[in-house]
């Protein structure tokens, strides 16, 4: 009967624990958290205020258990124990200086009271780069002919240095480039020459590399896009036969006002290719078929098109892919003057 009697009460269910209640806040926040400072210089020290209220029965004291990197409080704000519902202000400065974009912070309290024993104090920052430009990628648009357009991308410098800047990668012949500089600032100026393109350059995305004395921001790459506009417009802008088997290919032409025009004349200059069909009436649209006779690789269509004052270039290209390149004869080694024995 005894043991009967154990076994029942082993299969009595215990009653679950209650979790225990979290210790009422002695502390509320007056000012909005975590505290928002803005956007601020690579060099800048910004002030970060936090309102504390006590909600505690009795006096209690804080004090400063951890600060985030580049973050000062005067310990003297925290030196006399905060009062039953008084209200105080703690004034923190956050220094940017080797930050850069969104940082983001804290201060940790901490208390004599064993149930609540540390506090948390946060800010964010968006720290501005040193160097800085109006524009990573910049476009002329549309470019005649006879225009000259230019582009600027202006650079600067917060903290008072002065700047420099130099340039880091090769220039295209089409384009000229300027550096001016004006103590904390500088322009690279960009212009483009389109009477220095290579016929079939109809569009282009250049890629520009500055260098810069900022020890943050050594190097940026810029953008810069252009359209040549031509009266009648080839598609595609050059005729590349890729392979052997490929011998015919067709180029088509539309005016960029959408008027009709009239091929005048069409020669090729080069050998290796020829045209399969002689201009026609004055039309919207024209296609035209060359047509691949030989292994030549490059050759120039010549258009004279009504439209135009000049003539359209079309440039003609077969890479061979069975062409092997050239073989690189290397000079013979000095011979040893003092041969060792």
């Amino acid at each position: 009967m005894l043991l009967l009697t154990a076994l029942l009460l082993l299969q009595v269910p215990t009653p679950a624990l209650k979790p225990e209640a979290a210790p009422p806040a002695r502390i509320e926040l007056t000012t909005p958290f975590p505290a928002h400072l803005g956007s601020a210089g690579p060099r800048e020290v910004r002030e970060a205020v936090f309102g504390i209220k006590s909600l505690h029965d009795r006096p209690f004291r804080f004090r400063v258990l951890d600060l985030s990197l580049g973050v000062s409080l005067d310990p003297a704000q925290l030196a006399a124990p905060l009062q039953p519902g008084e209200v105080r202000l703690v004034r923190l400065q956050v220094a940017t200086e080797g930050m850069e974009g969104l940082v983001k912070g804290a201060v940790r309290l901490g208390t004599d009271d064993p149930a609540q024993p540390n506090y948390i104090l946060r800010y964010d920052v968006e720290v501005r780069p040193e160097v800085s430009v109006d524009g990573l990628r910049k476009s002329f648009g549309e470019v005649a002919r006879h225009e000259r357009p230019e582009a600027r991308y202006r650079f600067t410098r917060e903290g008072g240095e002065p700047l420099k800047l130099v340039r880091a990668s090769a220039v295209p012949a089409y384009l000229d480039t300027e550096l001016l500089h004006e103590g904390a600032s500088a322009e690279l100026r960009v212009r483009l020459r389109p009477e220095r393109l290579e016929p079939g350059m109809a569009a282009g995305l250049e890629v520009l590399k500055v260098a810069t004395n900022g020890p943050r921001q050594p190097l940026f790459t810029l953008y810069l896009d252009w359209r040549l506009a031509t009266a009648v417009m080839p598609s595609p802008s050059r005729l590349v036969f890729g392979d052997r088997k490929t011998t015919r290919l067709e180029l088509e032409l539309t005016a960029r006002d959408g008027k009709p025009f009239r091929i005048h004349r069409a020669t090729i200059e080069g050998k290796g290719f020829r045209l399969l069909d002689a201009p026609g009436p004055e039309a919207l649209r024209h296609r035209l078929r060359i047509q691949r006779t030989g292994t030549t690789a490059e050759a120039m269509l010549i258009l004279q098109c009504s439209s135009m004052d000049e003539p359209l270039r079309v440039p003609l290209r077969f890479l061979d892919p069975e062409a092997r390149p050239a073989k690189v004869t290397l000079p013979p080694a000095p011979l040893d003057e003092h041969p060792h024995h």
